[in-house]
Formats: C-alpha cells, structure tokens, sequence
C-alpha cells in the first residue's frame, strides 16, 4: 500500500508566516490553471468580541489580518502566500512541500449568519501576482523587439523575474520601418494577446521555498512566456489501482470529433505583394499518443463517405495580420493548438497517497484506464481545497482535508506519450 501522508498547509502575509490557522482558516481554495491567472479564495472565522455592546467581530477588528493594518478595508491588496505540504509519519523522510500562490487579495466579503456564532465568515478572494499589471491602461507603440522580448520588460517592468528559461524565443522583430504593435489596454491583457498569437501559455508562478518579506514578492515570482511545457519533467504518476487505495480516487475522460485537423493562412505580403501561405498539421511540439484526431477523422470519413466527397476538416484563419510569412505560421500554429487537445480529464488526486504536490502548466502520467488514455498528459489545471468537510456538522468535524481536483488534456490517445 502507498505511504501516507499527512496534509499541512501555511500561509503568509506580507511574507511573515500566519501562525492561527487550525482555528483561523475553514476553507481554502487556490485555483492554478493554465489559460488565465491562478486565483484563491479562503474563509475564516468571523467570532465576535461583544458584537452586541462594541460592534467588534474577530476577524475584522481584532484578527491575524487586523494587526497589519490600522483600517479593515486595507485588506484589499493584502499580499498572501499560500504553500501546501505532505509530511509522513517516519521523522527521517523529508516533508513535500509547494508554494502555489503568491499574490493579493482583490475582494473582501463578511457574511453575517442567521445566528452570529458559529455561522458568521468573512471571505477573502484574490489573484495572483499578475493583477499588479492590471490597474493602469497603457497606450505604447512597440517596435524593434520580438514578442518573447516585449514580454520580458513587461515581466521586469513590475519586478518580476523572467528569463529565457521562462519566456520561449520568438520571431519576429518588428521593425519601425515595417511594422509595429500598438499597445492600448493594460500590460495583463496585452500579454495575453501576445501569448495567443504564438499559442503560448503566459502567467507568473512562486518560486518553492522562497517567500520574499514585505508587500512586494520581488523576484521569488516567475514570468512565464512560452508554450505549453509537455516535455518538462514529469510529475509522479496518478494511478486509479489498487482500487482499495488509489492515488486518484476518480477520473472522467472526454473526447470529441468536431475540431479541425489542420489549419490553412493566408496573406499578401505587403512588400513583395506575393501570396503567402500556411498550413499547420502539427502543434511543434510532442504528440501525447499514437491517434490524434485528425487519424481519427481521416479514417472514418473515409468508410462514411467512400462513394462520395469527403469534407475536409480544415479552419481558415483570417483575424489576425501577419508581420511576414514566418508570423503567417506562428498564428495558424497559435489556433491549430487550441484545437488540438483532443481528450480532456478530471479527477480528483487522495493528496495523502500522492507523492508529490500536484501542480498545474505541468506534464504527468496516468496508469489504470486503459491504453487508450494511459500515459503522459499535460496539466491544464489543479484546484487545491483544504478545510472542513462542508458535508458534515461543524461539531463533528474532526480535521481539516486536503483535496486536489485536476484538469488534464491530452492531444492523442494511446500508446505512452
């Protein structure tokens, strides 16, 4: 049987550790996903301190959050650091521990229960560090740089680190006399667009075991400009079997037929007036299995329409226009991946038979659903949720849980990806 493990979790607050939180914290939600910001939402006891005679409440007045500040409102933009840990019962074996979140609080809401106590909460939600890029709009021509590079400053900008293990090199350089991209929203939502026209994934992450002190987390949060990473390192494997104690208590799988298979671009090259082309089949980076869907499509349409013609699965892309037919690839690559994920699974992982914290923007393997869906998968996203069993009567709650719900893709089924 599987070692187990015992959950934890700390948090900080402006870099200095929170030290209530086996009665402080019910619940916790930190949300990782790899197409938008990573977002938390915890709860906390409210109790009053003689609500009736003072208007005092804990949480508010009196509580871990309230020493930091002199007014309750300035919870808002409160720095959180969020680490979740597996600690085993032999003292000699190391504790598994993650940093999944760093950033701030962006919303403050006190519930005011039917009976004041014990049903009284207050409820913090907030966003990642990438939402100190999301305040001010900016109106900037850019020009002579590529988009890898833009992102970069953008990154350093707000004292991130980013580096090229961190943003994936791009073409091509716009040049003044050319071309150039204008800039009229925020830096947030231009690096997304920057990162959907090359099909990449763009968030900043916590580096594990370093949390920086004070409102800033400087450089121990990384900017990420790059495609997803299928070949990184692989995370443990979620296993469905033995079934009396599976890594992964549960799974669902999803796949269906009607996406393209291939994408076809085309321009006028506004300097030679030529047409240029481009064809994408492949996303440029590995395939997570032996049939994607365009052997799946090529096959059957084949037997359903073998005495007639056969429609071809193909998007036109015609939104975006090109720098010059390198960049002509780079967007018709940029929406074959997003088409390109042909199975999507959810589950939820038993943390404390899991060797590992799981992480969201990472690859893993699947054992024990067979061999159309065995093998590498990337993560799409992991919702960590500790607390309380929501299920269960305050007064019977025994332990706060540990539970990761995940989100995997996977572009190919069968064989090992």
């Amino acid at each position: 049987m599987p070692a187990q493990r015992q959950p934890g979790l700390r948090i900080w607050l402006g870099g200095k550790p929170l030290d209530r939180l086996s009665d402080f914290v019910l619940q916790l939600e930190v949300d990782e996903r790899s197409d938008e910001a990573s977002t938390f939402r915890m709860t906390v006891d409210m109790s009053p301190i003689d609500a009736e005679e003072t208007g005092d409440w804990d949480a508010i007045e009196h509580g871990a959050f309230a020493e930091l500040h002199a007014l309750p409102q300035l919870y808002l933009l409160q720095r959180v650091t969020i680490e979740f840990s597996l600690a085993s019962d032999d003292e000699a074996e190391p504790a598994i521990a993650s940093t999944v979140f760093d950033g701030y609080v962006t919303c403050v809401e006190p519930v005011f229960g039917e009976y004041r106590v014990p049903d009284s909460r207050l409820i913090l939600s907030g966003i990642d560090a990438s939402c100190l890029m999301h305040f001010e709009t900016v109106t900037r021509e850019w020009h002579g740089r590529t988009d890898a590079e833009i992102a970069t400053e953008i990154f350093g900008k707000y004292g991130f680190a980013a580096d090229d293990t961190t943003v994936e090199t791009t073409t091509p350089k716009r040049e003044l006399d050319r071309s150039t991209l204008v800039q009229r929203c925020t830096d947030a939502e231009f690096l997304r667009m920057l990162a959907r026209r090359n099909g990449f994934e763009v968030f900043v992450e916590p580096v594990d075991g370093e949390v920086a002190a004070g409102a800033h987390p400087g450089r121990t949060v990384k900017g990420y400009f790059r495609s997803p990473a299928v070949d990184a390192a692989v995370q443990p494997t979620l296993a469905l079997f033995p079934r009396d104690a599976p890594s992964l208590m549960d799974f669902r799988a999803k796949w269906e037929s009607h996406q393209p298979t291939h994408v076809r671009a085309w321009t006028i090259d506004e300097a030679s007036r030529r047409i240029e082309r481009a064809d994408i089949t492949a996303p440029g980076y590995a395939r997570l299995g032996d049939f994607d869907r365009a052997r799946i499509l090529d096959q059957r349409l084949g037997e359903i329409f073998a005495t007639g013609t056969r429609p071809d699965p193909v998007d036109i892309q015609s939104a975006d226009v090109p720098h010059d037919s390198l960049d002509l690839t780079h967007l018709a690559r940029a929406d074959y991946r997003v088409a390109d994920w042909l199975v999507t699974g959810t589950g939820t992982v038993r943390a404390e038979r899991y060797p590992a914290i799981v992480r969201s923007r990472r690859p893993i393997e699947l054992a024990g659903a067979g061999h159309l869906l065995d093998g590498r998968w990337y993560m799409a996203g992991v919702r960590h949720r500790w607390g309380i069993d929501p299920d269960r009567p305050e007064e019977e709650q025994v332990e706060r849980r540990y539970e990761p719900d995940v989100t995997m893709v996977r572009n190919g089924l069968g064989g090992i990806g």
